[in-house]
Formats: C-alpha cells, structure tokens, sequence
C-alpha cells in the first residue's frame, strides 16, 4: 500500500523541522475510555484546542512501507497541561499493516481502509470532547477540568488511540502524533485533502471510472500518487477478465 506514502513523505519533512516528545505505548499509561461520546459544557471546560478560527486539522494514512517500526505518540509544541488559551492543533495518525494486496482485491482493501479511518470516531477518552468536521477535516477538543487536575496528557489519549486501532487485525503498529505548533499545523492542513482526494478516487475506481487516461479528472492525482494509476489499471484488467468470462 503506497497510495499514501507521498502524503507521509511531506508530513515527516514537515516535522523535521522541529523537536517532539516521544512516548511508547508502555509508557503512555492507561486513561479510561467511556465507551460514549462525553459531552463537556462550557462551564466545566478547562481547554479549548483546534478551534477560536485557529488552524485545525486531522489526517490518517495508512502504510505498508515500513514507515512505522512501533506503537508510539508524538507531540509537537505544549502538551495539554501547558497549554492556556486558544490553540491550533492538529492529530495525525499512520498505520502500518499487513499488505492489503490492493492488486488482487480491492473491494476487501478499500473496505479495510474505510474501516481504519473509522476508528476514530470510536475512541472516547474520560474528559476529551472531539467534535470532527468531516468536510473541512477540522478537529476540537474540549478538555474538562476534571480531565486536566486528573493529568490528562496527548500520550495518554493517544495510547487510547493506538489499542483501539491495534484492536484490528490488519494493524501492525501506529503512530499517533499531536500538533500545537501553529506553524506545523498550518504546512499540514493541505495533506488532509490529499488524503480525502485519495480516498475518493479509490471509491470512483471501484465504481468504475473511464478508461481513458486522457479524458479523466482524476488523471492528475493518478499521475502524482504512486500506485494509483496501477490500481486502476488492475481494476480495468480485472473488469475485462470478467466479461470474458475468465
């Protein structure tokens, strides 16, 4: 799987550029899940991140490169105890996995990747309110002050990220990495629509898009993503095998 490698490529050029601090899943501790999303009203709130019209973003991709080597957190700029204020903020998750052997079955790959990218919107940490944006890719967080006397941290909830996604058998190792950092998080937003524009014309290819090359939409993207143009011309050959009935 290298449809997303360019897009993971950019992101780790991107956060060259700055330190961050790094947990292992052993040493993120456990933070309860609740199973539901928790609502938080304002009143109870301690923190803010992702929103005030600062930039927000949140992106996932998936890899068999060997990009990933192990289940760990990353985070750039303040963590949450430090943070005061409106910030912007970004949460970026990479997985690595099994080959999905995109070239034999692609209904099942696609189908995989959906599910990955769904994960999301089942990890509940105790005192973290997310509200997602699907159409801008916009990510807030409401802390509550419980949450934070408590000592809620960004390696906390994201070791709640990583079990949850290791909990899929396609899931060898993830990397969840937080964002603080303005600047970081402003270079990254553009990733995000890659990944969207990605995942859309895996869903057209499967749907059935021309097949000439010239007169295609998704013809640019084809030619900037490594191993899209070949997925689409092994769902051609495979269409082809089929009506004749091969």
């Amino acid at each position: 799987m290298k449809l997303y490698d360019n897009v993971i490529a950019h992101t780790r050029e991107v956060l060259a550029e700055s330190s961050c601090k790094s947990y292992e899943l052993s040493e993120t501790g456990s933070w309860k899940d609740v199973g539901n999303s928790e609502f938080i009203m304002l009143r109870d709130a301690a923190l803010e991140i992702g929103g005030s019209g600062l930039p927000s973003v949140n992106y996932t991709c998936v890899t068999t490169s060997g990009e990933v080597t192990g289940d760990e957190v990353l985070v750039y700029g303040k963590d949450i105890a430090s943070l005061s204020g409106a910030t912007a903020f970004a949460r970026i998750v990479i997985l690595e996995t099994e080959d999905l052997e995109e070239d034999k079955d692609q209904e099942k790959a696609f189908q995989t990747i959906r599910n990955l990218e769904f994960v999301r919107y089942h990890v509940f940490p105790a005192g973290y309110m997310v509200r997602v944006s699907a159409k801008s890719n916009q990510e807030q967080v409401r802390i509550s002050r419980k949450a934070l006397k408590a000592g809620i941290s960004f390696a906390k909830v994201g070791g709640l990220y990583i079990r949850k996604y290791k909990a899929l058998p396609e899931v060898r190792h993830v990397r969840v990495i937080f964002i603080t950092e303005k600047e970081l998080v402003e270079k990254l937003m553009e990733n995000a629509d890659k990944v969207d524009s990605i995942t859309r014309t895996l869903t057209h290819i499967l749907d059935g898009m021309p097949t000439d090359c010239g007169h295609c939409s998704m013809k640019k993207l084809c030619d900037e993503v490594e191993g899209m143009k070949e997925l689409h011309l092994g769902k051609r050959k495979t269409e082809g095998k089929n009506e004749a009935g091969i």
